[in-house]
């Protein structure tokens, strides 16, 4: 019995259209600039959360329900919960806090936090 090869697997590590001159640095100038970029997106105001979440909240008044947000202690990420009036019980949460626990720990093994933060 004779097994032939069907086809070849490629594996395309260009990263160039994600954020200009990847390719050309090296692992901790990669970092930076992830890193970089991502922060970017978390520059948010008190006052822009505010008036964002009683926008929601005044969305979300007939169904009993209110927002509220917090902020990661270890990864500083803004957490929206979703809480019922009447029960205190909260429905959902954006992202899950334990989801950003585990990815804080995570960075903690492998020394991307402090670990006494």
């Amino acid at each position: 019995m004779n097994i032939n090869p069907v086809g070849q697997v490629v594996i395309n590590n260009d990263f160039e259209g994600i954020i200009p001159d990847f390719k050309n640095t090296n692992n901790e100038e990669q970092i930076k600039q992830i890193e970089k970029s991502h922060l970017s997106d978390k520059n948010y105001s008190k006052e822009e959360l505010d008036k964002s979440l009683k926008k929601l909240n005044k969305f979300l008044e007939d169904d009993k329900v209110h927002a509220e947000y917090s902020v990661h202690k270890d990864l500083k990420s803004v957490m929206i919960k979703i809480v019922d009036d009447s029960t205190k019980k909260v429905i959902l949460e954006i992202p899950p806090k334990k989801i950003l626990d585990m990815v804080a720990s995570m960075c903690k093994q492998v020394g991307l936090l402090d670990k006494r933060a």
